[in-house]
């Protein structure tokens, strides 16, 4: 009887270490499972924090020349002054003749207006002529007009009315910026035309 009583503790003490052993075993395969799972968070949390850093350079490259460009836009604006008024020379008032830079009669007594208008400001601007045309045409062709009745009309001003060529800016948008239709001849003629800009410097 002692003996049985004996071989059975001694059986629940193997079978209690043996649990022991089985329990340990399975919080060691637990703690490496879960080490594994930490240092592979770990390493997606790096490499997240990566694409944005790499994500916030690329931003940062793109957006530098826009800042530039906004600082120069900025600067220039100062530079030209504060907007004062325009005029608009119009084909649809037999300004330019077809096809051509030469002012007409009616665009010298218009420009003539302009430059008494501009000595009786007296003040220092800056004159922005801008040439523009119907979508007629090529392209290149229609740029070339539209610089040449701009030229016109800054030539015309410094001949008759003294004004400083360095204060005449010219620029030919030629048939990009239309103000009017241009599947139509009253529209197209309004699209011929030549804008002066004036600005006061500030």
């Amino acid at each position: 009887m002692r003996i049985f009583a004996l071989f059975a503790v001694c059986a629940v003490f193997c079978m209690s270490c043996a649990t022991k052993k089985y329990v340990s075993g399975e919080i060691q395969r637990s703690e490496v499972k879960t080490q594994g799972q930490i240092e592979e968070l770990k390493a997606m949390i790096e490499s997240t924090q990566t694409e944005i850093r790499n994500l916030a350079d690329e931003f940062q490259v793109k957006l530098d020349p826009l800042e530039k460009a906004t600082q120069e836009n900025a600067e220039f604006i100062q530079r030209m002054g504060e907007l004062r008024f325009q005029t608009t020379l119009a084909d649809n008032k037999a300004y330019f003749k077809s096809e051509s830079a030469e002012l007409t009669d009616a665009a010298r007594e218009e420009l003539d207006k302009f430059g008494k208008m501009l000595h009786a400001q007296n003040r220092l601007v800056n004159l922005e002529i801008q040439g523009h045309t119907d979508s007629r045409g090529s392209e290149l062709f229609n740029l070339k007009l539209g610089e040449d009745r701009s030229l016109a009309v800054r030539n015309y001003l410094y001949e008759n009315y003294d004004i400083p060529l360095h204060l005449m800016s010219v620029i030919s948008f030629g048939s990009k910026k239309p103000i009017s239709d241009n599947d139509t001849k009253e529209g197209r003629a309004l699209n011929r035309r030549v804008v002066l800009v004036v600005r006061v410097k500030l």
